[in-house]
């Protein structure tokens, strides 16, 4: 099968019901991977969703923008390998759009393992849907963000030679082709480990902040990363023993995005994080 006939058989509903998303995490690590078809990810205006498909051989990927109204390709493009559409959260938030709708960044299909000695990610432009670069990172990276202006890809480096599965946020400035030195911590806890499973995201309306709750075994935090400053806070959250549902909870904004609302459906409000002075008003737990 070609990547002209995987397109046709978007059109016809035959391939696209078919695909499910395919992880790269590994042994349980903060990445859900990219996805294969599925929802693909939506561009800002509603009008037309990116999706990758593979070809059967696994040799080739095609990329589509497919309309959000009666699913007709509105355009494609293919390229060698094996691509997805990046995930943010295990909740379903695909990401990888840039805010300006131009640009489209693509994983590499390779599991991701604290081992990976090679990660791959592209960039695309979404008028063409043609490759523009390709960047190649020694190591087990996955996406986490990406800032409004483009200028830094925000990733998850797996830390090899540790028992369990550890992580650090690190920084890609993309003008200059390399990883920024230091991990993107919190500094008023440097030293912190960062563990735990993305839950659910919220991105303010600037796209700066990229809101992520993370489900952590103890107490789930949220982590506040700026993506223009390139800088993080961890909020913890006051619940115990939430580990299941905290599944089901979602966040949102309020306020002109200074109030980050967590809720979880059929129990309303759970809790407010105030993103201006990070202290957090919990009502309830999830159940």
């Amino acid at each position: 099968m070609t990547v002209r006939s995987v397109l046709i058989g978007i059109t016809t509903g035959l391939v696209a019901a078919s695909l499910v998303t395919a992880g790269a995490a590994g042994d349980g690590g903060p990445s859900p991977g990219v996805a294969l078809g599925w929802n693909g990810v939506a561009a800002r205006d509603g009008t037309v969703r990116y999706v990758a498909l593979p070809t059967p051989s696994g040799k080739e990927t095609a990329v589509a923008a497919v309309a959000t109204r009666g699913g007709r390709v509105v355009r494609w493009g293919g390229l060698a390998g094996g691509w997805g559409i990046p995930m943010a959260t295990f909740g379903g938030d695909a990401e990888g759009l840039s805010r300006d709708g131009r640009r489209l960044l693509l994983g590499g299909l390779a599991t991701v393992r604290p081992d990976t000695r090679v990660t791959r990610f592209a960039l695309l432009a979404t008028k063409t849907l043609r490759l523009q670069r390709v960047i190649t990172l020694r190591g087990a990276f996955a996406y986490d963000a990406m800032s409004p202006d483009l200028r830094t890809l925000y990733l998850i480096r797996y830390l090899p030679g540790t028992a369990d599965v550890r992580y650090e946020v690190r920084a890609y400035d993309l003008a200059s082709g390399r990883l920024v030195p230091e991990a993107i911590v919190d500094r008023r806890e440097p030293d912190e480990k960062m563990q735990g499973s993305p839950v659910a995201r919220a991105t303010s309306a600037d796209g700066r902040w990229a809101y992520t709750l993370y489900s952590r075994p103890g107490n789930p935090f949220v982590h506040a990363l700026d993506t223009v400053g390139r800088r993080a806070v961890c909020v913890d959250l006051p619940w115990k023993n939430a580990d299941e549902a905290i599944f089901q909870v979602r966040l949102g904004l309020e306020a002109a995005g200074r109030r980050l609302v967590l809720r979880q459906g059929g129990a309303g409000r759970l809790a407010i994080v105030d993103t201006t002075t990070w202290k957090v008003r919990s009502f309830r737990q999830p159940r």
